[in-house]
């Protein structure tokens, strides 16, 4: 067996098992015998590994304590990085509750109180005085304190707001006297938030809107929508609406 052979099989050979055949180990026997240099590369080798095995079956001491130490030491750790966890999970939950408090605190005061007494209150005094309640309507809203025709206010429905196609437009609503029907006047402020070049008198099946506009009545378009009902010729489509002429002449 030459030198290069017996290195190579040297790496092979281990002091708790030989993975050598027992023809390999032999002649690797032999050569060891006869070469000097190779024998004390083999002695080195399991050197070594006896160093190894000894260490791993405990021969080398360890310091008193060290055990406890580490275990005490990782204990420390374990138990710093929890509280640090606990105090951020802690930290984020009371964020948390304080923006949900103060969210809750916002809503709860810029909510408005629905009171139904205040309701009633209200409801009383436009049945009562219709023609008050119009009038402190119509100051509330900035609007002409005189209407482009003398509706009657006893047909007086509501008074209020309504999205027209993308604007709040003030509304006052009106019911028919003895049928099923309402005109619904709306206040179209001329400053320019709408483009009211497109309004114009149109009728449907059931309803009609009429358009009242002219230099009398400055800084406002009035569209009155209402259903149809049979007049006399030469008789304006809002009658059924409007306050009788008996009922005009002893008003002004």
């Amino acid at each position: 067996m030459l030198c290069r052979d017996a290195q190579f099989y040297l790496r092979l050979r281990r002091p708790a098992g030989d993975e050598l055949g027992a023809d390999v180990a032999a002649d690797l026997d032999r050569h060891l015998a006869g070469c000097p240099a190779c024998a004390a590369d083999a002695g080195a080798a399991i050197g070594f590994d006896r160093a190894v095995a000894s260490v791993m079956r405990g021969g080398v001491p360890v310091p008193a304590g060290l055990r406890d130490a580490l275990v005490s030491q990782a204990s420390a750790y374990h138990g710093s990085l929890i509280r640090r966890k606990a105090y951020q999970v802690a930290a984020a939950a009371a964020a948390v509750l304080v923006a949900v408090g103060l969210g809750v605190g916002v809503v709860s005061v810029s909510r408005p109180k629905i009171d139904t007494n205040e309701m009633l209150v209200q409801a009383d005094a436009q049945l009562q005085n219709p023609d008050a309640a119009l009038a402190a309507w119509l100051a509330q809203q900035k609007l002409p304190g005189q209407l482009p025709v003398p509706f009657n206010t006893d047909l007086l429905v509501t008074l209020g707001t309504e999205r027209v196609q993308g604007a709040d437009v003030p509304v006052a609503v009106f019911r028919h006297p003895t049928q099923s029907g309402f005109a619904k006047l709306y206040f179209f402020r001329t400053d320019g938030t709408a483009n009211l070049n497109g309004l114009r008198d149109t009728n449907a099946s059931l309803t009609m809107a009429t358009v009242i506009d002219g230099p009398q009545h400055r800084g406002v378009k009035y569209v009155v929508v209402h259903t149809f009902h049979p007049v006399n010729d030469g008789e304006s489509p809002l009658k059924p609406f409007l306050r009788p002429a008996r009922d005009t002449a002893a008003r002004i």
